[in-house]
């Protein structure tokens, strides 16, 4: 995605395409629901229910769970915000809300997808596995697709934040495997 985006390959054209169009979708209605939506995983809620879930875990003395989530959340942000400094894609024109900062990768993407992924790795064994997955998809999506509705983010934006936040939780849960293994071996 991010050699697209610089190359200006199809899915540019398809991001005008969309910017473009988007805005026919427009209701006040919707507007406000959009709105809504992508308030939840602003920088400041999404740092408050990491706090929680990371105070959670650390009380009921899951350490290993609170690490590996506290790795997701933090690496995530961390390499969203490096990505954006380098590719400083300008965002879209004429959108609904204030936003600051450059386009390329979605952060909202990113973290929406890592702090929910993070939790289906945590949750997994205790809680029915379909429906935890379920509600780890919609989330992300619904924060991903408000990000297009108003007109903050182009799509190619949001589909690589999922792709970062589901690489990177990967790549923790991966690292985290091995250091168990090797933990293990040593006893």
């Amino acid at each position: 995605m991010l050699e697209d985006v610089l190359d200006l390959e199809k899915i540019t054209k398809i991001d005008v395409w969309i910017h473009i169009y988007i805005v026919k979708l427009y209701t006040p209605f919707l507007n406000k629901v959009m709105i809504f939506i992508t308030s939840f995983n602003n920088p400041l809620e999404v740092t408050i229910i990491s706090i929680l879930i990371f105070l959670f875990l650390t009380f009921k003395k899951f350490y290993y769970k609170a690490l590996f989530f506290l790795v997701s959340i933090i690496g995530a942000s961390l390499l969203v915000e490096i990505i954006k400094n380098i590719v400083k894609r300008i965002r879209p024109e004429h959108y609904l809300i204030e936003v600051s900062g450059y386009s390329f990768p979605s952060a909202h993407a990113t973290l929406s997808t890592a702090l929910a992924f993070s939790l289906y790795f945590i949750l997994k064994d205790k809680l029915n596995k379909k429906v935890l997955l379920l509600l780890c998809l919609i989330y992300p999506i619904l924060i991903s697709f408000s990000r297009v509705y108003l007109n903050v983010h182009y799509l190619s934006d949001v589909i690589a934040g999922i792709g970062l936040g589901l690489f990177w939780v990967s790549l923790v849960v991966l690292l985290f495997k091995i250091i168990r293994i090797q933990n293990e071996t040593k006893i």
